[in-house]
Order: C-alpha cells, then structure tokens, then sequence
C-alpha cells in the first residue's frame, strides 16, 4: 500500500511538471505574438523612412516628396524621404528589401522595378517576393509622337507606312532597357511592324533627330512631348492612357487608335518589406488612397504627367506580377540583355 501512495504520489507529481512545461511553452511562444500585436496597435510610434531608389529632382522624387508630405499629416508622424540612387533603382530598393519589416522602412518605385529581373540575371534581391505592394500611386502614361517630316497621320497609318518602308521604320529611347526602348518593342511585336531601335544617352539628345525626321517614332512622357507637338515640331498620334490626356484631349487613346492592347505605360507606387505585418500595410494602404484621391494632390498628380490610381495593397502586389510577367516576354522576344 505505501509503494502504491509513494507511484500515485510520483505520477502527480510528473503530471503538474508536464502541466508547468505546457503553460510555460505557451507563453513563451505568446509573448513574442502579444509583442508584435502591440507594436502594430502602436504603429507609427516614430518617424517613417521612406527610400526613393532615383536621384533627387527627378518626376519620381518630387511626387513622392508631395505624397508623403500628406500622409505624415495623417498618420501624425514625420515622413522622411531618403534618396539611394544607382543601378536602376536597384541599390536602394535592396536596401529597403533587408530592412526591418516593421512599417518603418517603405520604397517608391515605377516600372523598372518589374522590369528589371527580366533585364538583369543577377540581383541582390527578389522584386516580387522580397518586397510587397502598398498602394499604386498612378499610372504614367507615354504619349507616341512621330516626326513631323513623315507622311502618317495616326497610328494605323504609321503601321501601313512602316511596313511598306521597313528601313526607314526606326523609333528612338533614352538608352537600352529604357521604357521607351521597351515600349518600342511592345509596339513592334503587337503590330507585327519591324522597327529599328535607336538608343541615346537621355531623351534630350534624341528631340533634334525625331524633329528632322532622322528617326521616325518614340515613346514619352506628355510633359516632354506635349509642347513639342502643340508646336508642330513633332506629331502626337496617340497616348497609352485609358482615357484621353486633358492637356491633350484631341489626341486619342491607344484603344481609340485601333490598338487596345498595346498599352505601354509606367507606373509609380509603394512598397514594404516583405512580411510587413498585414496590419500595418492596410493602414498605409488606406491612408495613402485618402491622399492620392485628395483634389489638390490630383490635381498636382496631373500636372506631373501622372494618373491617380490609388487602390489595396492586394491590387497593386497583383498588378506587379502581372507587369513582370507582361514584360518579361517583351524583354525576351527582342532578346533584350544587360549584363
């Protein structure tokens, strides 16, 4: 009977140590949880960092400086914007992609950021599983202009005169990879037209050529192409826009020109480190909508050649995707390579 009592005894006893472990397994693996919920409930408790991969003065920069300026007036904290410029946008954004996923290290980015993996075999980071989608801040649009000196008139009748006059068919960018460069070949492999690509260090260096006629056809923002074709020194024959340009409202749509499906166009938006708590990322995204769809911020969007979008994080993560994808079989089909 006593050997008995001493076995119930030493069973009790293993049964509250097993009981002990049990609870304190468990809040050991709350306390990390309860940790991460309160910073989320706190955030932002402290200034928000905010890394544009371009060089500051640029359209990229000053929309973002603009944008973010409104939401520290939001969220009640300052907004910091720190420019890291290089290797096509990819220094800063590796940068912002190692960071903390806490909410306090965001990324402004236009298109190159899906373009690039499809351009460059080797890079530091993954654009599409190392970092996430915020919120899209809109749509830049690329206005097609041709010269003046060439008989086409609108898009269709560019097409037929391109193939009728294949050497002479030539469209200039600001240099291999750029997005007129890849908005030319978008145009090429849509319409069937071969095209000749001219490169040039910048846009600038390309004007005085596609005014004489020495090239025929390029891909650029309205801010730059606008006055030239109000002037009649190049001819507007379309803008890659959903809806027509009100700086420009006589110029019709790609879809209105008989191309619905060539629509080449740059975006700017913002992104957080991946595994940025869900939380987190819907305030921003949110708040960042309430400033994008503010009248004066669209009215200044506009003014820099840009199409508010806004939206959830969830569609503009999905939108990227989809433009990596899209541009990747562009990229691959003019077998396009820069390292």
């Amino acid at each position: 009977m006593v050997m008995t009592a001493q076995k119930d005894s030493r069973r009790a006893a293993r049964r509250r140590l097993v009981q002990a472990v049990i609870l304190a397994s468990g809040w050991m693996l709350a306390v990390p949880a309860m940790a991460q919920s309160a910073g989320t409930q706190n955030w932002p408790s402290r200034p928000v960092r905010v890394v544009v991969p371009y060089p500051p003065g640029g359209v990229s920069d000053a929309v973002t400086r603009l944008v973010m300026q409104k939401l520290a007036e939001r969220i009640g904290q300052p907004v910091v914007v720190e420019n890291r410029p290089g290797a096509n946008g990819m220094i800063g954004s590796d940068n912002v992609a190692k960071s903390a996923p806490d909410g306090y290290s965001l990324l402004v980015v236009v298109a190159a950021h899906a373009i690039n993996p499809s351009l460059y075999q080797k890079m530091s980071y993954d654009p599409i599983r190392d970092l996430t989608g915020v919120s899209e801040i809109g749509r830049i649009p690329l206005l097609m202009v041709s010269s003046a000196q060439l008989p086409p008139k609108s898009v269709k009748e560019l097409v037929s005169w391109g193939k009728a006059h294949p050497n002479q068919m030539t469209f200039a960018s600001s240099g291999s990879g750029s997005g007129a460069h890849l908005a030319g070949e978008l145009f090429s492999q849509g319409t069937g037209m071969t095209m000749t690509h001219v490169p040039y260090k910048g846009i600038s260096p390309a004007l005085p050529d596609l005014i004489s006629g020495q090239v025929a056809v390029i891909f650029d923002s309205v801010q730059t192409m606008i006055p030239l074709a109000k002037a009649g020194k190049v001819r507007a024959l379309a803008i890659t826009n959903p809806r027509r340009w009100p700086a420009a409202p006589d110029v019709p749509t790609m879809a209105e020109a008989g191309y619905p499906n060539i629509m080449p166009s740059s975006w700017i938006g913002v992104l957080a480190p991946a595994k940025t708590p869900t939380a987190i990322v819907d305030r921003l995204s949110a708040e960042l909508d309430a400033v994008v769809h503010a009248p004066d911020v669209q009215a200044k969007l506009i003014d820099y050649g840009i199409d508010p979008v806004g939206g959830k994080a969830d569609q503009f993560q999905t939108f990227i995707k989809e433009e990596a994808e899209r541009w990747a079989s562009v990229v691959q089909k003019a077998g396009i390579k820069l390292d």
